[in-house]
């Protein structure tokens, strides 16, 4: 099926808000907001506080998690008789880690447009923050609360040669980054904590240093992870410990040269060499 987003059909329109600091409020999303014929909203509240901040009356409709389905007939209710509509979330944009999809894709089924703003969303600022590779990246969102199956999920992404991104709620950033360096090492990481807002914070490091600074934290938590290293680089890494083992250096001294020299991790070179002595 072909969409033709400004064809005059009703549509839903995805609309971001801001994360924190009003002024990411874009015209575009206000105009939107403004003359829909409803706002459907993850808190209802929390929306109505927005608009009214900016002067606008709308009707503001819930479209949480436990309500989505019920919102989802209310939606195709107001398409079939000819309204446009918008979809918000309490801060960033609708749908990631967010209610939503169950009714964007009932509205696509059904033959209206869906049509998305560009806006607010947490990952991107906090990415461009991090100072890792940004050529190439996952997006995984909230990991399990459930413990078993965060590590399997940590698991999953282990050898992903991609920088990755988690949401995370403040009171599990300990234990999940404890699982992080249980999972995945001693990596380099950026955490970004309450992004646009008066006490917007980024720490760059390692994973060790962040769970020995992050006793008790507040606000939202975005967590990038640098990517997984090549084991191929480790194994030419390797071939060079070995040469200089073999010019009679200490295999401690050889691994400690090699690493610092090439920019590499020296437990991982250590944790080779001990595997390859086996």
């Amino acid at each position: 099926m072909l969409q033709k987003s400004y064809d005059n059909s009703p549509s839903l329109y995805i609309v971001p808000t801001p994360i924190g600091n009003l002024k990411d409020m874009t015209t575009r999303a206000l105009e939107i907001l403004e003359n829909v014929d409803a706002v459907f909203a993850e808190d209802t509240r929390v929306t109505t506080e927005l608009l009214n901040a900016f002067g606008i009356k709308n009707k503001v409709y819930s479209c949480h998690k436990f309500s989505e389905a019920k919102a989802t007939n209310q939606v195709l209710n107001y398409l079939k008789e000819g309204k446009n509509l918008a979809m918000v979330t309490d801060r960033g944009t609708p749908l990631i880690s967010d209610p939503g999809s169950l009714v964007v894709k009932n509205v696509i089924d059904a033959g209206f447009n869906i049509i998305a703003l560009p806006g607010a969303c947490a990952f991107v600022p906090a990415l461009n923050m991090s100072g890792l590779d940004q050529d190439k990246f996952l997006f995984y969102g909230f990991l399990s609360n459930k413990e078993g199956e965060s590590l399997k999920e940590l698991e999953s992404i282990k050898n992903i040669n991609f920088t990755t991104i988690l949401y995370e709620a403040p009171h599990r950033l300990l234990k999940t980054l404890q699982n992080i360096y249980k999972i995945l090492g001693n990596r380099q990481i950026s955490i970004s904590r309450e992004i646009t807002k008066l006490y917007e914070e980024v720490f760059r490091g390692d994973v060790l240093t962040a769970i020995e600074t992050y006793k008790d934290v507040k606000g939202e938590i975005v967590i990038v992870i640098d990517k997984a290293e090549k084991k191929s680089d480790y194994d030419f890494l390797l071939k060079d410990v070995f040469e200089l083992i073999g010019l009679g250096l200490k295999a401690n001294d050889a691994i400690k040269y090699v690493a610092k020299k090439n920019d590499a991790s020296k437990n991982i070179l250590y944790n080779l060499y001990e595997e390859s002595k086996k």
